[in-house]
């Protein structure tokens, strides 16, 4: 009992060192808030207007997904689960978009969460499969053009690459492997086996497979527009294979989620790997600063119009309900 409320409380814990530390760091270099608080206002809303395509385009994802297992929904309520989910992630701990998202689809199309699972599995592995793939070929160009070799960045986008593979092709039946088992070993052992039966059913569908990577490739490209804009408004002069490795480095940097957001984790990574980069440490921690407080601020907004437009999916309940 006293070990899961440790875990409990692991996430707020380490989130509130990290933003320490960035209070910290910022503290000791007014030059950098000094040159964030210089950014360009067009350069935000530019940043926040992509960052809703974004959203719009993880819609796709879920919807594209639903359609596996019989449900169907707009593009308006596919952008609100999408939205919910980013506030989920960004402002409450341990992934918590997964969960609202997971107990809307429950509520409203009785939607097993198994099959939400699959989906959410799907979305990932997808995600990490391409953003890791367009890594490996960006770090072949920084080899091919200018003779840059990062073995342990290749070597991890490579790992990531089969792992992804592996997991796509990975279908086993535990119920069969473990015929004996009895009570709660085999409702997990059963459930396990209808979240792989839900992912069976959308990697079986080639079409509608390619369409998932390209959706995810549409998102890694708005992403790549969105650190593009950011590097300019910090008046920083980089090339564009650098800004799509630091996407790929940002995506993947989800694996290891715990803090809201990948909070102080994705930059972390990025100052590991900065020398890839061709990026200095204050130049990363501006683009993150940048980047956190645009996201953070879209994300109020849009908490706040979800609540007054969107009153027909019940946010409130969704986000506000107390545990019994």
């Amino acid at each position: 009992m006293k070990l899961k409320k440790l875990k409990k409380y692991i996430s707020p814990i380490l989130t509130a060192a990290i933003i320490f530390l960035f209070v910290v760091y910022l503290l000791r270099h007014p030059e950098v808030v000094d040159r964030l608080l210089n950014t360009n206002p067009i350069h935000i809303v530019l940043i926040m207007v992509i960052y809703l395509l974004v959203f719009f385009v993880e819609g796709l994802f879920i919807s594209v997904t639903l359609e596996v297992f019989d449900r169907h929904i707009g593009n308006k309520e596919s952008f609100f689960i999408a939205t919910i989910s980013r506030i989920g992630n960004y402002l409450l701990p341990m992934r918590a978009g997964a969960i609202l998202r997971a107990t809307y689809l429950k509520k409203k199309f009785n939607f097993r969460y198994s099959n939400f699972l699959s989906t959410l599995y799907g979305y990932y592995i997808i995600f990490f499969l391409t953003s890791s793939f367009l890594a490996l070929i960006v770090l072949f160009l920084k080899y091919y053009l200018s003779e840059e070799f990062f073995l342990p960045l290749t070597l991890f986008f490579l790992g990531v690459v089969l792992a992804m593979i592996i997991l796509i092709f990975f279908r086993v039946s535990l119920t069969k492997v473990f015929k004996n088992s009895k009570g709660v070993l085999q409702k997990i052992f059963s459930f396990f086996d209808r979240f792989i039966d839900g992912w069976d059913s959308i990697i079986r569908k080639r079409k509608l497979f390619t369409m998932l990577i390209l959706i995810s490739m549409s998102n890694i490209l708005l992403n790549v527009i969105v650190v593009g804009i950011q590097f300019f408004s910090i008046g920083k002069d980089i090339q564009i294979l650098d800004i799509i490795l630091y996407t790929c480095i940002s995506g993947v940097s989800l694996l290891v989620s715990i803090t809201p957001g990948a909070l102080g984790i994705r930059e972390g990574i990025l100052l590991i790997t900065s020398k890839s980069l061709n990026l200095t440490e204050q130049e990363i921690v501006q683009i993150a600063v940048l980047d956190r407080s645009v996201m953070f601020l879209l994300l109020l907004i849009s908490l706040l119009v979800l609540t007054l437009f969107f009153k027909e999916y019940e946010v409130d309940e969704l986000l506000f309900k107390k545990e019994e």
